[in-house]
């Protein structure tokens, strides 16, 4: 008997250890059974690439969402015009792009007369601009004849005159002009580049007329690319008179500055004309936006800025 459990204990003895290891479950019998899937941890979350919004490319451009029932408004119409038409410009192409159902954009480059011409006959393959507005009349037909600009169409917009807006004399005299007081009491006087601005032109004209241009004169004379920055020379008192548009006197005031008109025989009216590219990607509209500035709605627009229409 004492053998038998000495037997038993023996055996039991044995069978512990391999009692305390865990328990490993039973794998499928069919070693082609699928097992379960390994799940992958995922990496960093990144979230979906969304395309930039296009840059609005107008003025007073209409806003615009990107909602896919949405579509941006077509551009109509680009213009390149002389920069002294920049406000009234504004607003004719905002009355014009708020007269059609479609709310177009009307994007503008505004630069001088010279620039126009460079721009449009240096890549004539190009078609940046729909409609060109110039200063310049020669300009334009040399344009036209080139084969640049429609000839059909062509509009006159409106005019400009010149003036100079000078220092008070100090020599008090009723008959004293404005080409006396150049290079006497006005030892500086400031204008456009008359190689690239239209007001320049002739303002250079009217100073010919009178003999103030020569070697004697030369170092009289402060040229800047725009009307603009003409009448700045004057502003930082860097000069004592500026040719300016008639229609820019009413933006300027400078102490013991006055106006001095120019006659007509001496500086003739700057005329504003309009055409439309041979390239331009919207004729139709460009034609109608040219019909829209030369018309009756657009003639009060024009005489709030200053200029006169026919």
């Amino acid at each position: 008997m004492k053998v038998l459990f000495s037997c038993l204990a023996l055996l039991l003895f044995g069978l512990a250890p391999l009692c305390a290891q865990p328990a490993v479950p039973a794998q499928p019998a069919d070693p082609n059974q699928p097992r379960p899937a390994i799940p992958i941890a995922p990496d960093s979350i990144t979230p979906p690439t969304i395309s930039p919004a296009a840059p609005a490319t107008t003025t007073n451009a209409p806003a615009t969402t990107n909602s896919p029932a949405t579509s941006a408004p077509q551009i109509a119409v680009s213009i390149i015009a002389d920069t002294s038409l920049k406000q009234v410009l504004q607003e004719l192409a905002q009355a014009w792009a708020d007269s059609q159902d479609n709310g177009p954009q009307v994007p503008l480059t505004l630069t001088n007369a010279g620039t126009i011409r460079a721009k449009v006959e240096s890549n004539p393959n190009s078609a940046a601009w729909d409609v060109v507005i110039s200063a310049d009349m020669d300009d334009v037909k040399d344009m036209t004849d080139k084969g640049l600009l429609f000839a059909d169409g062509q509009r006159s917009l409106a005019r400009n005159s010149l003036v100079i807006y000078g220092r008070k004399a100090l020599l008090k005299d009723d008959e004293l002009d404005w080409y006396d007081l150049v290079g006497t009491e006005w030892k500086k006087v400031a204008l456009g580049n008359p190689e690239l601005v239209a007001s320049g032109r002739v303002a250079r004209r009217a100073l010919q007329k009178h003999g103030l241009v020569g070697e004697d004169q030369k170092d009289t004379y402060v040229y800047a690319p725009t009307e603009t920055l003409a009448l700045g020379v004057v502003q930082r008192d860097q000069a004592d008179a500026v040719f300016l548009y008639k229609t820019d006197t009413g933006k300027v005031s400078v102490p013991g500055f006055d106006i001095f008109p120019i006659k007509t025989d001496d500086a003739p009216p700057v005329f504003y004309t309009a055409a439309v590219s041979r390239l331009a990607k919207n004729q139709a509209q460009a034609r109608a936006f040219i019909d829209f500035c030369s018309g009756g709605d657009a003639r009060p627009i024009w005489a709030k800025y200053g200029f006169e229409t026919n």
